[in-house]
């Protein structure tokens, strides 16, 4: 009962629908589930291209506050500074107060012996920037005075302005963090602290001003002054407080220790909780980044707006600065500090220090060298990818609003998100697809460029492709000359990337290994004079991404700078094409000197920096270059159905065998035949009933059932042949294990031998339609023995599509091919597919497949070819030219056999024309019964000559009872084939 009992749910729905002259709906086919959005339509001529749409330019709406995801519950345990360090172990262990953590913290590095001996340091404390930050935030509810030693209070000095000038150092010195700041310099809300280097002391150089000020604190402080007022207009918060300006402490190189060597500070960070009591920005010595670095440190004491620390908790404090937070934070806070930079100088575009305003940018080679990193990967406090990570804020403000940036920073405040959380909830707040948008932004940073208009009437629909900034050339200047990122023929410099020469004929496999968020890039060049010449040498490009819900791709199409032709020129887009919804993606008119660079993103993101990092993924992509279609010529015949004769021979043969045989053949489906050497025909059944049939012509309910079998018609007499035993028959391919079996499919003669094509399909549960199908495989038969196949191979099943559904053999196809046509399943408007193999050999020949563009050699490239076909079909060679029949799928349970014409195995079929209408199936069939059905026609060319041509098809019955008074049992003659002769003119 091939491909019949899954039909079986939708019986009644076609019974209600007849009776009520309404339309049906059949109801899923579990056996066959379509391979999702293959479909490229109905007949398409040799070179047509199937449609894909590419994805609709993202346009946010208005920002709305989205719905808040599920909590992730984040847990950490506490943070550890090596075995070394007492204090903080001892506060997580319970044996420590808050406020003695916070008073004995410092104190222990710092000046050992004025805290009790088992918290002293007995080795060196990891991590010093981090302990500090840690030891900070405790600070922040901690009580005042045990607070005092890394937050107390510090005024602007009185007087510090005179009228010959300043004097910053005339104020009384000042000790924090164990160093004695001798000089205090304030401008608005605004104080540094700092020392004048001199006499073996580093510091702050003393070249000053005419006004007495250092010119590098002047430097400072008017960077600060710039930056706070282009933040606030940004919308980001910094309250003013009377007696409280904001710190930058200069000169914060170790935490020194009483009679050892201190804790280096290596590297600009800002305390969450300072002086006065709030965020402090402290800067080692070495630093001469006068204007560039205030501005960059400030961003990070507006971050820390975004949190309360007058109420942080240990379990914060412990995910924040102690697990996986820590990293995962400060990716973003030096990604968007970056990026603020940035906006100061394009705000206030006056450069006190020239050179300076193109520092944030100096780490971009870090991200585009290593495109299939992680994208929130982070390199550790001081340095790393995060520095040029400014490229995600800048885009993800230039695609949607300003506004972006810092409303993730409210959704960290509002929700305590992680970054990554926080963008996924902004992007869902104006209404944007995050995937989407990752690929876009990897788009842009391989053009690192504006983007160029598309064509009408969507000119703007390439903006997402591209940065607006004026310092996108900047940004690729500091990758120019670098490893990996320098310029080639295509273009400039960009990111780092695979290129390939890609000549027609090319058939390879790429594995790349990404991060989640990262991309690769493949360049793809076509060669010259490398093609089909009637099209100026081109081919068509083939890129098979897979179908991967984690995995965005697109191919940019353009050629190289300077080239000749028509073709944009990189960085201008020609054009981007988008996959198909089985992941393909085709490039036509591949021809030199056309580049088309493939970019892919694991879409997939983690919340967690270092676990982001720890994700390793292998992508394949499968890239081949095709030749277009040779079309046939030919003057196609109309199509006219001049006579149609029903029960025709060889039917009365299978019914007289069926009546009388003791143990044989009493009716199956599929009904194949090949016609061998010595004239005997072999005929091919799945589903078979096995005989004898009672006195009455009725079927005993002990009648087995096996899953295929061949009758051998030798003239008039039929044979039956199974496996098994007569009294305990089995199908003559036997199963390859439990809950396995075959149905046939078509066959034919090679190298002597009978080849036939079987379908395995499998059980995967207990429920009746819990089974689906599974693989392909070919059987070789001696001609001397048809009992026992000689070999089992397997066939192409990739694809999940059915072969065997027909064959046309290279003796008669006329260019040396076999054909193997095949079934894109599903319950109606089943599909076809095109195989064939040069010679006759299924199991050891190359299969080729056919796409609208070519011929693969990738069976996941193949593409459906005509939709309305059924399970089987036949293409059959008629006076120059070939016939297709078959079953029209296009109504459930349809009763209608149509034939189409082509000048090639391969299609386009034309000309449908209805040839027969089987009378038998539906309620108000022949047997008035909405059980049976009717399926499966097709041609026996064995038995066909000229314009005149047999062909048979099946009919069989819905009734799955075992009962005398079932269909099945009651009449046999149900399940057996009709055959009908017709005659075209």
């Amino acid at each position: 009962m091939r491909n019949a009992l899954a039909l079986l749910s939708a019986t009644v729905v076609l019974a209600a629908a007849v009776s009520t002259s309404g339309a049906a709906q059949a109801a899923p086919d579990s056996a066959g589930a379509p391979a999702a959005g293959r479909a490229v339509g109905a007949v398409a001529p040799p070179h047509a291209e199937p449609r894909v749409a590419a994805p609709p330019v993202p346009q946010p709406t208005p920002f709305k506050e989205a719905p808040l995801s599920t909590a992730t519950g984040r847990t950490a345990a506490p943070p550890d500074f090596g075995p070394g360090e007492h204090v903080l172990s001892a506060y997580h262990r319970g044996k420590l107060s808050h406020d003695d953590a916070v008073r004995y913290g410092l104190g222990a590095v710092r000046s050992p012996r004025s805290v009790p001996a088992h918290l002293r340091p007995t080795g060196a404390i990891h991590d010093p920037q981090r302990y500090l930050t840690y030891l900070s935030m405790l600070a922040a509810s901690a009580d005042p005075e045990a607070a005092r030693t890394i937050a107390p209070d510090v005024a602007v000095p009185a007087g510090a302005a005179t009228a010959a000038g300043y004097d910053d150092c005339a104020a009384e010195p000042y000790d924090y963090l164990g160093v004695t700041y001798r000089c205090r310099a304030s401008a608005g809300e605004f104080l540094v602290l700092y020392n004048i280097a001199g006499g073996g002391r580093p510091g702050i150089p003393a070249d000053a001003n005419p006004n007495g000020r250092a010119k590098a604190v002047q430097h400072l402080l008017n960077a600060l002054s710039i930056a706070v007022d282009e933040y606030r207009e940004m919308g980001y918060p910094l309250p003013v407080r009377d007696g409280k300006p904001w710190v930058l402490v200069f000169g914060v190189d170790e935490i020194p220790i009483v009679g050892g060597v201190g804790l280096p500070i290596d590297a600009p960070f800002v305390l969450p909780f300072g002086l006065n009591q709030q965020a402090t920005m402290l800067v080692p010595n070495g630093q001469d980044d006068w204007d560039y670095l205030p501005r960059h440190e400030l961003f990070h004491v507006m971050q820390y707006q975004y949190w309360d620390r007058s109420d942080v908790g240990l379990d914060y404090l412990s995910l924040f600065v102690g697990g996986k937070e820590f990293g995962s934070m400060n990716w973003w806070m030096e990604a968007t500090a970056e990026w603020a930079t940035r906006q100061t100088y394009a705000r206030a575009p006056y450069v006190p220090i020239p050179g300076e305003e193109k520092l944030y940018a100096r780490n971009v080679y870090d991200v585009l060298s290593k495109p299939g990193a992680a994208l929130n990967s982070w390199g550790g406090l001081g340095g790393g990818p995060q520095y040029g990570a400014f490229l995600l804020p800048t885009y993800l403000t230039e695609q949607v609003d300003a506004s972006f940036v810092r409303r993730t920073w409210e959704s960290v405040r509002d929700h305590d998100h992680l970054p990554i959380e926080a963008i996924r909830h902004t992007a869902a707040g104006y209404g944007l697809n995050v995937a989407d948008m990752l690929l876009n932004y990897h788009i842009a940073n391989y053009r690192l460029a504006k983007a160029n208009a598309a064509p009408a009437p969507t000119v703007d629909a390439w903006r997402i492709y591209g940065y607006s900034d004026s310092d996108a050339s900047l940004w690729r200047d500091n990758l120019s000359g670098a490893s990996g990122t320098s310029g080639d023929t295509l273009g400039g410099a960009r990111p780092a990337r695979k290129s390939h020469s890609t000549p027609a004929g090319t058939q390879v496999e790429y594995q790349d290994i990404l991060r989640k968020g990262g991309a690769v890039y493949h360049d793809f060049r076509a060669v010259k004079n490398s093609g089909d010449a009637s099209c100026g040498y081109c081919s068509t490009l083939l890129v098979d991404t897979t179908r991967d819900a984690n995995r965005r791709s697109a191919v940019v199409v353009w050629s190289p700078t300077g080239s000749t032709g028509t073709l944009a020129k990189y960085p201008s887009i020609h054009t981007v094409r988008h996959p198909d919804a089985g992941g393909l993606i085709t490039v036509p008119d591949f021809a030199y000197p056309m580049v088309a660079t493939l970019v892919t993103t694991w879409t997939e993101l983690d919340i967690h920096s270092a676990d982001a990092d720890n994700s390793p993924k292998t992508f394949t992509t499968n890239v081949e270059s095709v030749l277009p279609l040779t079309a046939r010529s030919c003057a196609l015949r109309p199509l006219s159905v001049r006579s149609v004769e029903t029960t025709v021979e060889p039917e009365g043969t299978f019914n007289r065998y069926a009546a009388s045989t003791p143990d044989g053949w009493t009716g199956g489906d599929s009904t194949y035949s090949v016609k061998l050497p010595d004239g005997r025909i072999v005929w091919l059944f799945s589903d078979t009933w096995m005989g004898p049939l009672n006195s009455d012509g009725t079927r005993p309910v002990s009648a087995p059932l096996v899953n295929n079998t061949f009758v051998v018609q030798n003239g008039g007499s039929l044979t039956t042949y199974q496996g098994g035993t007569a009294g305990a028959p089995r199908a003559l391919m036997p199963p390859s294990g439990p809950g396995k079996w075959y149905w046939v499919g078509d066959g034919h003669l090679s190298g002597g031998q009978l080849q036939v094509v079987y379908q395995e399909y499998e059980r995967f549960g207990s429920g009746a339609w819990d089974w689906r199908f599974n693989r392909n495989v070919v059987a070789n038969f001696a001609l001397s023995n048809l009992r026992t196949p000689v070999s089992v191979r397997e066939l192409p099943s990739a694809s999940g599509v059915a072969w065997g559904s027909g064959l046309l053999p290279a003796s008669r196809s006329g260019d040396g091919y076999t054909y193997v046509y095949g079934v894109d399943d599903s319950p109606i408007n089943k599909q076809m597919r095109i195989a064939r193999v040069y010679g006759s050999d299924l199991a050891n020949g190359t299969w080729q497949y056919h796409t609208p563009w070519g011929w693969t050699l990738r069976e996941q490239n193949s593409r459906n070819l005509l939709t309305g076909i059924a399970n089987e079909y036949s293409v059959t060679p008629w006076g120059g030219q070939f016939l297709l029949l078959s079953q029209d799928s296009t109504e459930a349970f349809s009763g209608q056999i149509n034939a189409w014409t082509s000048c090639s195995p391969y299609g386009p079929f034309t000309q449908k024309t209805p040839v027969y209408r089987m009378p038998e199936p539906g309620p108000y069939g022949s047997y008035w019964n909405p059980n049976v059905i009717s399926y499966n026609a097709h041609v026996h060319p064995a038995l066909s000559s000229g314009d005149t041509f047999i062909a048979s098809y099946n009919v069989n019955s819905m009734d799955t009872r075992v009962s005398p008074d079932a269909d099945h049992y009651r009449d046999p003659g149900i399940y057996r084939p009709r055959f009908f002769r017709f005659v075209l003119g």
